[in-house]
């Protein structure tokens, strides 16, 4: 707020990468209000439900506060107040940008106007939020920050399907370099490993992904330099020694583990990878002593 605004914290609730506030405003007749956070800010009226004061945002046109409001980090707002003094009880959210983005997955920059200035924002799933965590900040109980906390990942998630915000920016740009962003490298690896039974097919890693799975073997193999059979392959192989290593399973029992078709199919799979057959790759782990070629 300007400097003619004045505010005082009636309570607080500080969480990983969110902080929660319940806040007494009082503005004069005709103060001059800027408003300029580099948080993500999610604002709750609880009294009064109208304000007088008007606002501008980005456009240049000027709109009514509603009783729930949200400003981008970086954003500025604003105001001019009514021709009378004005007293106003908020309920006050900050999220921290990075915090926002890891957990929802979203991309909550302001490229592109994904995520613009809204001063009178209607969601019936952020209001019942609002309203759940203004009752724990005014009679906290039993694990009031972990429930604040809690409350504070939702909102996050409601805020970004407000928006349609779906991707991160490293996604976006996928189609247009051709290539995958780290984070979907991990997704994928991640999905591969999953599979405590059977095999993921290319179909199923592609459905994780959004995306055909035609697009999907162009990106991979443009990132990678390898096709992302060969991964799945190389991902089974390595699930593949843990089971040698660390169980006493026969051959056939693992690859029916693994998804194989015949025990012949997974012979001639690990080899291909790991150099040698998973027999003699359990013999000489168990044994120490090197194979010969």
């Amino acid at each position: 707020m300007g400097q003619r605004v004045d505010s005082s914290i009636v309570s607080e609730i500080t969480t990983k990468g969110a902080k929660f506030q319940v806040v007494d405003y009082h503005w004069d007749a005709g103060t001059d209000i800027v408003e300029h956070e580099e948080a993500i800010l999610l604002r709750w009226r609880v009294r009064p439900y109208r304000v007088k004061a008007k606002a501008r945002v980005d456009s240049g046109q000027e709109v009514s506060f509603g009783q729930l409001m949200l400003h981008p980090a970086g954003a500025a707002i604003h105001a001019q107040a009514a021709n009378e003094q004005e007293d106003v009880r908020a309920l006050v959210c900050l999220f921290e940008r990075d915090w926002i983005q890891e957990v929802t997955g979203a991309d909550f920059t302001r490229n592109g106007g994904a995520l613009a200035p809204s001063l009178d924002l209607r969601n019936a799933d952020l209001d019942y939020s609002m309203r759940r965590l203004m009752r724990e900040m005014v009679e906290p109980g039993f694990a009031s920050s972990f429930l604040a906390e809690s409350l504070g990942a939702s909102m996050a998630v409601d805020i970004a399907r407000h928006f349609g915000l779906q991707r991160r920016v490293d996604d976006a740009t996928e189609v247009s370099k051709g290539g995958l962003s780290p984070r979907r490298l991990r997704q994928i690896r991640d999905y591969i490993m999953s599979f405590q039974e059977g095999s993921p097919t290319l179909a199923g890693v592609a459905a994780q992904c959004g995306v055909s799975v035609a697009h999907l073997r162009r990106m991979y193999k443009s990132t990678t330099g390898h096709t992302l059979h060969t991964c799945i392959e190389e991902l089974r192989v390595t699930r593949a020694k843990a089971l040698l290593l660390d169980t006493n399973l026969p051959l056939k029992v693992i690859s029916h583990k693994l998804g194989f078709c015949h025990p012949s199919a997974f012979s001639f799979a690990f080899k291909k990878t790991a150099g040698e057959s998973p027999r003699a790759f359990r013999h000489r782990c168990a044994t120490g002593t090197a194979i010969a070629a």
